[in-house]
This record gives structure tokens, C-alpha cells and sequence, in this order.
């Protein structure tokens, strides 16, 4: 959730999670700038995304309660490590591992993220690893969940404390942590990748005689099927701008455009009530009849340019 200013005074001159997610990155120069005074932050208030997450984040306790079961609770406050008070943390929420369970304190993390790309589940898990690793040093909680909603839909991924890789965290922070207490500009340090998430496999299907032949089918086939895709295009720039349907009488193929503009392809006749008002195609008084355009001319948008034909 939005931090408060007396959060975001507290994470000045401490490490949160986010700043985990850059240290395990290697970008310790910038931080360190930033944590020793010597830079201001990123202003994030204009970045849309950044600011799409914000306001999508009350949203997140009404989805995890639906998938779950189970209350979804705010996180009040901040936590900060028993050992070390330069490591802090701010979940966003948080909720039970047992629905029995809600009068006791709640035990469970919930990340909230909004991702308006194309990113996996498994993806944005191993994105956000290492900020809910940092959050289970400084909570001391031991299972977390990362809540994503997306345009489409909602998705619940379980990420828990891995002891292993909290020590390597760990580790790093305080390595990161010496060149701020003592005043010395680090190196950028190497990354260190998160653990996969994606458990699927991935196989070898040589054995597999079925698949094997279908592949070979298809990779020898390709050249003909990129140059229907391309005969495909260059038919739709042809489409007249203010045609529903356009066709070539015999040739079993016909365009059609929708109410929104887009263009389809279709194989074989046109409907019986498109062709009633059929009228022929003529050429445009300022275009020259004897001159076709070429494929590649058509591909790359260099005929009828000015025309009001649009390649969909």
C-alpha cells in the first residue's frame, strides 16, 4: 500500500524491500548514492505504471479473500529486523495460511502487483523473489503469497522463506549495508539471479516419431506459409477505405471489414447478401491503371502513399 511519510523517513536511511530487489540486481552505485544523501530518489509520481499499482491496491484484499477463503488485512505499521535496524520492511497485507485460524495473529504475506504486460506468473514471482525474501527477514514470517491482478484477471502465486536463500540475501544486504555505514563508494556488484519458479519441463521430443514428423512438416512448409501471410497483407492495403467487402470473383477468397475497422480474411464465397450490391472496383482518376503495385512496395508502404488504406 502507500507508504506514509513517517515510512518513508524511516526507509531513508534504511533498507526495504524494494531496495533488496536492487541490491541482489547489482545496482549498488545509485542506491548508495541515494542512501548516504548524496542523490534524491526516482520521483515515481508520474510513472503510470507505477502509479497504476497504487491505485489498484485497495482492489487486491477483495481478490485474495475470493480465491482464499480467508480474510486479507492491511499491513499496519512498519517491521524492522531484530539485529539489524537498517533492514525494514512494509508488506502490503497480510492474511492466514488456515481459515480456522483468524483469531490468531495472521501468518502470511500478501505482495500486491499490478502487471499490465505480458509477464508469467513464474516471471513476476522470480521478479519480486528477493523483496519477499527481505520482507520474511524483517517480519519473521515464514509464508507469503504475491497477489497480481492483470487487465484480464487475478492471480495468486505462493512464494514462502527459503532459509538458504534469506542467508544469501542476508549476506548481501550487509556487504551493500558497509559501504553506507562507513561513508565508501561501492562497485556495482554482480547480479544474483532468483530461484526459477516456472517447475514446468522442458523436453526433448526426439523419440517421439509422431512429433518429429510433424515438426519436420512444418519447418519445411514455413517458406510457403510466410508468404501467404505476406500475400495476406498486401491484399488487405488494397482493401478500398470505404469497402465492407472486397473480393475477386472466382478466386474463393474475400475481405470483410468490421463496425470497428478491422479487416479479416475469408475463404470462399462472399454472403449471398454482400454480393446483391456488389458494384465493380475502378481506379482512383489520379492513379495509373497500367501500373500494379509490387509486393514489396505494398509490404513496405511505399504505394498509394497519402491513401486513406490502412494495413491491419
Amino acid at each position: 500500500m502507500a507508504i506514509t511519510d513517517a515510512q518513508r523517513a524511516l526507509r531513508a536511511g534504511r533498507l526495504g524491500s524494494s531496495d533488496a530487489g536492487r541490491v541482489m540486481a547489482g545496482d549498488w552505485v545509485a542506491l548508495w548514492r541515494e542512501k548516504t544523501g548524496r542523490s534524491a530518489p526516482e520521483c515515481l509520481d508520474f510513472v503510470a505504471a507505477v502509479q497504476i499499482g497504487v491505485a489498484t491496491e485497495p482492489l487486491h484484499p477483495r481478490f485474495v479473500e475470493r480465491a482464499t477463503g480467508r480474510r486479507c488485512i492491511a499491513a499496519e505499521g512498519s517491521w524492522t529486523h531484530p539485529v539489524h535496524d537498517w533492514l525494514v520492511a512494509h508488506p502490503d497485507f497480510l492474511t492466514w495460511s488456515d481459515s480456522g485460524c483468524c483469531d490468531a495473529a495472521p501468518d502470511t504475506l500478501v505482495e500486491a502487483k499490478f502487471s499490465g504486460g505480458f509477464q508469467s506468473d513464474a516471471e513476476l514471482a522470480e521478479r519480486y523473489h528477493w523483496q519477499l525474501q527481505h520482507q520474511f527477514l524483517a517480519t519473521g514470517l515464514e509464508r507469503g503469497l504475491l497477489s497480481i491482478l492483470r487487465p484480464g484477471g487475478h492471480a495468486l502465486v505462493r512464494i514462502d522463506r527459503r532459509p538458504g536463500d534469506g542467508d544469501r540475501l542476508l549476506a548481501t544486504l550487509e556487504a551493500f549495508w558497509w559501504h553506507v555505514a562507513n561513508d565508501v563508494e561501492p562497485v556495482d556488484a554482480p547480479a544474483v539471479a532468483p530461484p526459477r519458479h516456472d517447475r514446468r519441463r522442458v523436453v526433448d521430443m526426439a523419440r517421439h516419431n509422431r512429433f518429429v514428423a510433424l515438426a519436420a512438416e512444418l519447418a519445411e512448409r514455413r517458406p510457403a506459409a510466410l508468404a501467404a501471410r505476406e500475400a495476406e497483407a498486401a491484399l488487405k492495403a488494397l482493401m478500398p477505405a470505404d469497402a465492407r467487402v472486397a473480393f475477386a470473383a472466382g478466386e474463393g477468397v474475400y475481405l470483410a471489414r468490421s463496425r470497428d475497422g478491422r479487416l479479416s480474411l475469408h475463404y470462399g464465397r462472399p454472403p449471398r447478401r454482400a454480393l446483391d450490391g456488389a458494384e465493380p472496383w475502378e481506379p482512383a482518376p489520379s492513379s495509373d491503371p497500367s501500373r500494379e503495385p509490387a509486393l514489396h512496395e505494398v509490404l513496405a508502404g511505399g504505394w498509394g502513399e497519402g491513401r486513406d488504406e490502412t494495413l491491419v
